[in-house]
């Protein structure tokens, strides 16, 4: 007997979902096999809200199953650290998805984690449009970071951009020199005065997925040794390690050698931040060893998704 889409009621369909706050990725598996990827647009619940996001999760993984829910739906959120709104967005998501018999949220640190160390202890540092560090070691699960663009996201995408635009308002006033790193956060705020940049900020609320966008040109001209972005990036490294020493030291990891992996789009590339950041990390960190994503945190969801 097959079902909707001449899919066979006997195979069991699972996606694992990465919803970030740049970009939302589902892989889809048909009785364990792994089958295909999806991206869609940003999907964190405490910068765009629970039904925004759900909204989006719910679009990107209907391009994988079309008319067919899946069995299991595993969700790793950012911005889901919280127990409330993991409650809430897995109630939103059992609407989205009325036939769906099994469906767990959480957030996006451990399959970040686990997509880079399978198994047993270690610590993930992700740097995307936010920014936390996750650790596990035993029964010990520790976070820090995490907290939002209001209160956290320290060395983020978010916050390297917004150090761009503090410096062009300091350039306005005359207390900075303009220069490639302002010139470069006016043009994509079209922001060629004062007035203009506050407007561009405050006047439709502010749009956290644009303000990181400034991050990847940052890092470039840093990388050229332009000396605004160069500081800029150099206080982001300071920040991110800050996170993954506090992880380590709450794990009790900082005396075993543990595995740090780094995530994220800030570090899936070489440039001066990884560097700064691994230098730092390996010299504060007693035999720590840098390692690198081995599988999408999406497939890793996949396979948090199998296993429910």
């Amino acid at each position: 007997m097959a079902a909707a889409n001449g899919i066979p009621m006997s195979e069991r369909i699972a996606v694992g979902v990465d919803a970030g706050g740049s970009s939302t990725v589902a892989a889809l598996s048909r009785d364990g096999s792994y089958e295909s990827t999806v991206r869609g647009g940003p999907a964190n619940p405490s910068s765009r809200g629970i039904p925004a996001a759900v909204e989006t999760i719910a679009g990107t993984v209907r391009q994988l199953v079309e008319d067919t829910d899946p069995e299991a739906l595993f969700v790793a959120a950012a911005g889901a650290g919280r127990a409330s709104v993991r409650e809430a967005f897995a109630a939103a998501l059992q609407v989205a998805f009325p036939s769906t018999a099994r469906i767990a949220v959480e957030d996006d640190a451990r399959a970040a984690l686990r997509a880079a160390i399978p198994e047993g202890p270690g610590v993930v540092l992700i740097a995307g449009t936010g920014s936390v560090a996750y650790g596990e070691n035993g029964d010990v699960r520790v976070r820090a970071g995490g907290a939002g663009y209001l209160l956290g996201d320290e060395g983020s995408g978010y916050a390297i951009g917004l150090a761009a635009l503090k410096l062009l308002a300091r350039a306005y006033d005359g207390r900075a020199v303009a220069d490639e790193t302002t010139l470069f956060a006016a043009r994509v705020f079209d922001a060629e005065d004062r007035d203009a940049l506050l407007a561009a900020v405050y006047g439709e609320g502010l749009d956290v997925a644009r303000v990181a966008g400034l991050a990847p040109t940052i890092l470039a001209f840093a990388g050229k040794g332009n000396r605004a972005s160069v500081k800029i990036v150099q206080t982001a490294a300071q920040e991110l390690g800050d996170l993954v020493r506090g992880v380590v030291s709450q794990c009790g990891l900082g005396d075993a050698s543990p595995n740090i992996a780094f995530a994220g789009g800030l570090l899936r590339e070489n440039s001066l931040l990884s560097f700064l950041l691994e230098t730092r990390v390996t010299s504060e960190v007693s035999g720590a060893a840098i390692v690198r994503l081995r599988d999408e945190p999406a497939r890793a969801a996949l396979r948090f998704a199998e296993a429910l």
